[in-house]
This record gives structure tokens, sequence and C-alpha cells, in this order.
């Protein structure tokens, strides 16, 4: 699966208030998902839909880099040069800080 190279406009991980707002929770439990299982991934809203193809959300790679758990696929990414160190920076500076997200509550799974 490609990865996006920067969260979106309106990715829900955008530490500047212009993400969509998911339901409470679910940030964590995306996290915690992430965190629980690095051959996991989450695509990005923008390409759930069937006419494109579904991307690894670069803001969820900037979440994970933060944390020092980059899943398989941003590594792979790397790996085969589809995505750049550089790449993942600029994406961990567009995105929340996951140190202040309360993962021990998260109760919602990642789809």
């Amino acid at each position: 699966m490609p990865i996006t190279k920067r969260p979106c406009s309106n990715c829900p991980f955008r530490c500047d208030g212009e993400g969509i707002p998911l339901e409470p929770g679910r940030i964590e439990g995306i996290v915690s998902g992430l965190l629980r299982d690095d051959q996991q991934t989450f695509v990005c809203h923008k390409t759930l839909d069937s006419s494109t193809q579904r991307m690894t959300c670069a803001g969820a790679i900037g979440v994970m880099s933060k944390l020092g758990r980059l899943p398989v696929i941003a590594r792979l990414g790397l790996v085969y040069g589809v995505i750049t160190t550089a790449d993942i920076d600029a994406s961990a500076a567009m995105v929340i800080d996951p140190t202040t997200l309360d993962l021990a509550q998260a109760d919602i799974e990642t789809e």
C-alpha cells in the first residue's frame, strides 16, 4: 500500500486544529492499535473511496514516528524509496503529540 507524503489538509492527526473531528477516544484507539501491532496501517480518509487507490496516512506515520515506533509499512517505504526520513520528519511536525493521549484508556480498535 502506498503512503501519502504529508498529512492532508484535514487529517485527523493534525496539530493545527484543521483536522476532521473524530468520535471521542478514536485517535487513542488508532494509536493504541498501531502500537500493539506494527504490521497494522491506518488508511488516509481521502483514499477510502473505492475509485481511488488506498494509501497509508502520513499523519498516522508522523504520530508513530514521534513515539519511535514506525510501522512496518513505513519501514518498507523507507527501504524502497517510497518515502524519505525528510517526509516522515515533515509529517511529524504537522501532527499531534501522542504523549498527551491517554492510551491506557483507549478502547476503540483500529479498522
